[in-house]
């Protein structure tokens, strides 16, 4: 659990639980603390965790695209259409791409003392997370669970955070434009008494846009 005002890790829990019940914890911890952005590694059996999550229909969860292109936090999915387009799924995906991104990202707030971490358990997996051949992993019979936690969490931080901001300032700007421009239009539904924040987006879908207030 990081705090991103302080750059700080304030909370972590290190365990065996069944996926179920780990899913759970995650949305009580959360909650606990503000409706926590949620990212779990969603390879093997993370996918079970993440679906206690869905299911217990927690606001708050990562979403990314395959492709990395597409990385937000707040109610990323909005409909069927969005999600097929982007191919957007729950949880933080650790591969060989997304893997050195995310030690890079660790290694640069080490050496500038960039986040707080109090935790003797973190702080030994540090110590113990060396480059081994070319690839920086625990050494032998150590664990790193704890680190690449730390790692996504301080890579979302950077990335995924910093262009949700950019986005709602260009929203922000945009809505200022407009408002500012001569000629005003008000959209009126035909029924007056359909929601005027839901668009038609063919297929006799409609989209929800009040994300842009």
């Amino acid at each position: 659990m990081i705090d991103l005002d302080a750059s700080e890790v304030v909370a972590e829990y290190k365990g065996k639980l069944p996926p179920k019940d780990f899913g759970n914890l995650l949305v009580a911890i959360a909650t606990e603390y503000n409706d926590a952005l949620i990212i779990p590694d969603n390879s093997n059996i993370g996918w079970a965790a993440i679906q206690q999550i869905i299911d217990r229909q927690y606001g708050n969860l990562f979403y990314m695209s395959k492709d990395l292109k597409y990385v937000d936090t707040l109610h990323q999915i909005t409909n069927k259409y969005y999600s097929e387009e982007r191919q957007m799924v729950p949880g933080f995906t650790i591969s060989t791409r997304t893997r050195p991104l995310l030690i890079a990202r660790l290694e640069s707030y080490m050496r500038e003392q960039g986040i707080i971490v109090r935790s003797i358990r973190t702080i030994t997996e540090l110590e113990t997370f060396v480059w081994n051949n070319g690839k920086a992993e625990a050494l032998e019979s150590y664990n790193d669970d704890l680190t690449i936690a730390l790692a996504i969490g301080l890579w979302v931080r950077d990335t995924a955070l910093r262009l949700r901001t950019e986005g709602v300032e260009l929203n922000k700007k945009m809505l200022d434009n407009i408002g500012a421009s001569k000629t005003k239009a008000i959209f009126t539904p035909k029924n007056p008494h359909e929601d005027s924040w839901k668009v038609p987006i063919g297929g006799g879908d409609r989209e929800d846009i009040t994300w842009l207030l």
